[in-house]
């Protein structure tokens, strides 16, 4: 079974794929296939040479701001990890209406901790997912690692009810931790948070264990637990293994506890706790500094020939030119405290757009992200900056922008 797979979708819009155009660019596909990462044995960290290789008619930059590591390469599916490390290249095109096979070379390190985690949720593989983008359009990239489960550290779930061979499992010391490494979490209400279990052990067998938590309503006085999760894992014949707790609430403000609670094999202190504090308001967007744009000023008339034009940013890796259909908003409902500072991230997905290198100061908009705009219509646009870790450090106001008739 060929491990490097692929799929591929242009955004014409929100959620919208127009697959008559997969012939026009293609990646890891049967005609150019990409060499299937090495396996990594889990609980190890890992790093190797990753190959992107694809063919298209289109000249141009293209780009992937970040990777992440999953095991559903679905919009919805849960990230175990994140590579905030761009990848960019520059495609010749074709002159004759060939297709021309390009290919795009990654050094990728699998941390320890994310195969820990991918292998205590049962899984056998792990998927690795950059988005790339060329002359506005989308291509989403997907290439499958294995993991080795048959060397020490493995871990697998077992269905509820399955039998057990192996009994000899001695857990010696459990930390539990927040997903940043912290010992302890401040979030505001709403908040997406989890908890990672670190286990040592000799021999292997049988864990059971219980999330449970405690909310603001007992924690002022004597705690009342409640389930959230239940773990039933085999651990193999290792000494250490992860744990992932479930998503805890955050919907109420106040303190709340948070443990693991085992059940087998015991411990001398068989409950293990965390504690967070969710305050009152939701968690804040981050704002940036403004980036300053010179054009195209308000009123200008959208066509071929529009320049958009900013005041470069320092540390910036790229620029992205964002055109939306609606005004956009802020990811949370906050106003900065800080003047000269703008949203970094805004709730709706750009209905186009273009990527380009860290160096350029200026752009036209091509043929591609045009022929998506409707005419007569007003659209808003903004350029971000972002850096080498993909995060973005600068952000230029939203402004509006007609396109002709």
């Amino acid at each position: 079974m060929r491990i490097c797979r692929l799929a591929i979708v242009f955004i014409l819009a929100v959620g919208c794929a127009l697959p008559a155009s997969a012939q026009e660019l293609e990646l890891c596909s049967s005609m150019q296939p990409c060499p299937a990462p090495r396996p990594v044995t889990v609980g190890v960290e890992s790093t190797q040479p990753i190959v992107w290789r694809g063919r298209t008619y289109f000249a141009g930059d293209i780009a992937s701001d970040v990777g992440f590591f999953t095991l559903d390469e679905t919009a919805s599916g849960e990230r175990l990890g994140v590579v905030r490390r761009p990848l960019m290249g520059r495609l010749a095109g074709s002159a004759d209406g060939r297709l021309v096979s390009f290919t795009l070379n990654e050094t990728l390190t699998v941390p320890a901790e994310v195969s820990q985690r991918a292998a205590a949720l049962g899984a056998s593989q792990l998927l690795y997912v950059r988005q790339f983008s060329i002359n506005g359009m989308s291509v989403t990239g997907v290439q499958t690692i294995r993991l080795s489960a048959s060397l020490p550290n493995a871990a697998r779930s077992l269905r509820e009810g399955q039998a057990v061979t192996a009994s000899g499992l001695i857990v010696r010391r459990v930390a539990l931790r927040f997903d940043d490494g912290a010992a302890v979490a401040s979030v505001g209400r709403g908040a997406r948070l989890r908890a990672l279990a670190a286990i040592r052990y000799d021999r292997a067998g049988l864990l059971e264990a219980v999330w449970e938590v405690a909310t603001p309503a007992t924690t002022r006085g004597q705690p009342v637990f409640r389930r959230l999760d239940t773990v039933r894992q085999y651990l193999g014949g290792g000494q250490e293994a992860s744990l992932q707790s479930p998503v805890l609430p955050t919907d109420e403000a106040g303190l709340y506890l948070l443990r693991l609670r085992l059940l087998q094999p015991s411990l001398e202190s068989d409950s293990i706790e965390l504690r967070y504090q969710v305050s009152g308001k939701p968690t804040a967007p981050a704002f940036v500094p403004v980036l300053p744009v010179n054009s195209p000023r308000a009123g200008t008339a959208l066509d071929a020939a529009t320049e958009f034009r900013w005041r470069p940013a320092a540390g910036t890796r790229a620029y992205q030119l964002e055109l939306y259909d609606q005004p956009p908003s802020a990811a949370e409902s906050a106003t900065s405290s800080e003047p000269g500072t703008v949203p970094a991230e805004m709730t709706a997905t750009p209905t186009t757009g273009i990527l380009l290198q860290g160096n350029t100061d200026r752009t036209r908009l091509s043929p591609t992200v045009l022929h998506r705009l409707l005419p007569g219509r007003i659209y808003y646009w903004r350029v971000s900056a972002v850096n080498a870790e993909g995060a973005i450090v600068a952000a230029s106001p939203i402004q509006s922008i007609r396109t002709e008739e």
